[in-house]
């Protein structure tokens, strides 16, 4: 299958090194550098778990002229990436998330440098004309929304309306103050908290509420249906005629980070390929179960997938 990823492409850096001691200076570790490792990250994340399931994938985004969107780029490069639009902006930094690990499993320390206004105009039909040109060749389009300025309202749906007119399915990661840029989605995609906050649950989504809430959140937003996962819990799917519950495997969880991108990677390529189905929500919930038991962002190795469909098959 062939996918467009469209979003904010960040730089994930990874520090490791080994806690020595405490430092005399303030009550924090002195961790003695190892190695430094760099990924794409953010919406870039979701076009590896896309390249790691299988499919052709062609990623839209946004970087400055800096340092950090070099070391961006030459990522893209080193991870396989090909049809890749990544726009230079001078006016804005690229956005670089690094997160120091002290003994390999171990975070002692983000930090994040960004700059989360809304991409200039200019910028805006850049992405747009590259969205429209590569919706023709693909099977379904991915937006990933980290409010990063790059899925501006004006992009979402332009993005959105031409899909449509080609008869293309549209999957969003959106955060909830941006929901409504994205009516008209075949499906979108929350975590627990997210969606608590969406529908204005300040003491948390309940397990036994989900379903409803994500049939509350599919009328607002307009979208053919919603997706909200729930950590351990699994996750509830809410279309237009059914919703189903998903369980989560039991598995011992080093790291959460990105489940949600492997999760929206999978779920995009099933239903595109077989519609609104169990099957697909099992399917995520296997391979998001696979990247948990990694330290940091990853994606489903092809030992995973072997793993899960001997698991599957077996079920």
């Amino acid at each position: 299958m062939k996918a467009l990823v469209l979003g904010d492409l960040m730089l994930d850096e990874y520090v490791f090194g080994r806690a020595t001691r405490i430092s005399p200076e303030a009550p924090v570790m002195v961790v003695k550098h190892h190695r430094t490792t760099r990924v794409p990250g953010g919406a870039a994340n979701v076009a590896r778990n896309l390249i790691a399931l299988g499919a052709e994938t062609h990623t839209i985004g946004v970087a400055g002229c800096d340092e950090a969107g070099n070391l961006l780029e030459n990522s893209l490069q080193e991870h396989g990436f090909s049809g890749v639009l990544l726009v230079r902006d001078e006016s804005r930094a690229t956005t670089r998330k690094t997160r120091v690990i002290a003994d390999h499993t171990h975070q002692v320390l983000r930090i994040d440098q960004e700059d989360d206004a809304p991409v200039r105009e200019s910028v805006q039909a850049k992405i747009i004309d590259g969205a429209c040109r590569a919706i023709a060749g693909v099977d379904v389009i991915v937006m990933s929304d980290y409010l990063k300025g790059v899925l501006t309202e004006t992009v979402a749906n332009a993005v959105i309306d031409e899909a449509k007119r080609r008869g293309k399915p549209v999957m969003v990661n959106p955060k909830p103050r941006t929901i409504s840029h994205y009516r008209g989605a075949n499906l979108i995609s929350l975590n627990r908290a997210e969606a608590s906050e969406a529908l204005g649950f300040h003491s948390g989504l309940q397990d036994h509420a989900a379903a409803d809430g994500g049939a509350q959140l599919r009328k607002e937003s307009g979208a053919g249906s919603v997706l909200i996962t729930l950590g351990e819990s699994g996750m509830v799917a809410v279309g237009e005629s059914e919703a189903l519950s998903v369980q989560a495997p039991k598995v011992e969880v080093y790291d959460t980070a990105g489940a949600g991108d492997t999760v929206i990677a999978t779920v995009a390529l099933g239903l595109a390929a077989v519609g609104f189905r169990r099957e697909v929500f099992e399917l995520a919930a296997q391979t998001a179960a696979s990247v948990v038991r990694h330290v940091g962002v990853a994606t489903p190795s092809a030992s995973d997938l072997d793993s899960i469909r001997g698991e599957m098959g077996e079920g």
